[in-house]
Parts: C-alpha cells; structure tokens; sequence
C-alpha cells in the first residue's frame, strides 16, 4: 500500500499539471484583430493573409465567409474587390 501512494500521488499532480498548462495555452492562442488594423485599406495576398493569421494569434483565417457561427480562434477578413476592408476575430 505504501508502495501505490506516492506513485499515484505523482501520477494525479502530474495529470493536473498538464491539464492546467493545455488550458493556459489555450487561453492565449485566442485570436486578437488589434494588432492586424494596419493590414485595412491594402491588397488581400497570399503573404499578407498568413501574416494577418500570425499577428492575431487565430488559427485560421476566412475571407468574406458569411457563416456567422462564432469561433474564437478564427480570424475574418472581409474585402471589397480585393482591398481589405475589415479584420475582425470570430
């Protein structure tokens, strides 16, 4: 009995400490379009949309997609023609 203590003490702090850590970084990969505002007024490129994605944080990116089913981690962009016009998260 002594034995299966401490291991299944280390085993549940070791569970714990994993699961907090999985829902820290969750927490902050979640998408921020301040940081994108400069991309507003320019042409939607290829480079430019990857560099939008990595400057918000998001984990995708959409453009003009007209489902509205919020998702924290997606980044929009929505442009006319091909100018952006908006970047939003959702």
């Amino acid at each position: 009995m002594k034995k299966f203590f401490p291991r299944g003490l280390l085993t549940g702090l070791t569970l714990a400490a994993t699961l907090t850590t999985a829902h820290g970084d969750e927490s902050s990969q979640q998408c921020n379009a301040q940081w994108t505002a400069d991309f507003i007024g320019q042409y939607l490129t290829r480079a430019i949309k990857e560099q939008a994605r990595v400057e918000a944080r998001a984990a995708k990116v959409v453009v003009n997609l007209l489902n509205q089913e919020f998702e924290p981690n997606r980044l929009r962009i929505v442009t006319e023609g091909y100018k952006i016009i908006r970047i939003y998260c959702g």
